[in-house]
């Protein structure tokens, strides 16, 4: 029952000593749709990145106009799809439901290769329909992969090699697990001899 206990201290240690990777929250970048086009007019790379969604709202309040953005997902040319016509609101009845339960304010477009979305420059085409047609202004979004780094502050040590092949941190967690196998090994022994004294 005696070796139970250290044993389970240096699991908790084990627990507590950091991951040295810095996740990305999942962010919402907002587009307005208005009358002279969105805003704003394009996202640079560097700013977005997988799993982030854009968030498209109409803002556009003139009667009769709706928006819509499509989306050439795999820069091929061709948009392989959009989101619904937007409106600047929708009617609500007296309970508070929609009238029209396809009427859409905003809609959100999530950011990821598994909603067929490459990384990359994202080619996209504003669509404002009025009754005097549908009037088209090209954007683009660009995108990145959700790269994990370690922690602001804290410097790769290590050879490059080490780096690529992932050898260093192997090698440190190792020497680790030695160390507290050593550890589990001899305090048995050590508390064992200091109850005899």
């Amino acid at each position: 029952m005696r070796s139970l206990t250290p044993l389970s201290l240096v699991l908790a240690a084990l627990l507590m000593v950091p991951q040295g990777v810095a996740a990305h929250d999942p962010q919402e970048f907002t587009f307005l749709l208005r009358e002279d086009g969105s805003s704003p007019n394009s996202v640079e790379a560097g700013i977005l990145v997988e799993t982030d969604s854009i968030f498209f709202m109409n803002v556009d309040d003139r009667e009769g106009v709706s928006h819509r953005v499509e989306i050439d997902a795999d820069g091929d040319g061709y948009f392989e799809f959009a989101t619904q016509w937007l409106n600047a609101s929708c009617e609500r009845a007296a309970n508070g439901s929609k009238v029209d339960e396809g009427c859409m304010v905003t809609e959100l477009v999530l950011l990821a290769p598994e909603n067929g979305l490459l990384p990359g420059n994202i080619s996209m085409m504003h669509q404002i329909s009025s009754n005097s047609g549908i009037s088209s202004r090209a954007f683009y979004v660009n995108y990145a992969l959700d790269v994990h780094s370690p922690p602001t502050g804290e410097l790769p040590t290590g050879s490059d090699e080490e780096h690529e092949s992932g050898d260093g941190n192997g090698s440190l967690v190792l020497l680790l697990l030695a160390s507290l196998i050593g550890i589990l090994i001899i305090l048995p022994r050590l508390m064992d001899s200091t109850e005899e004294k």
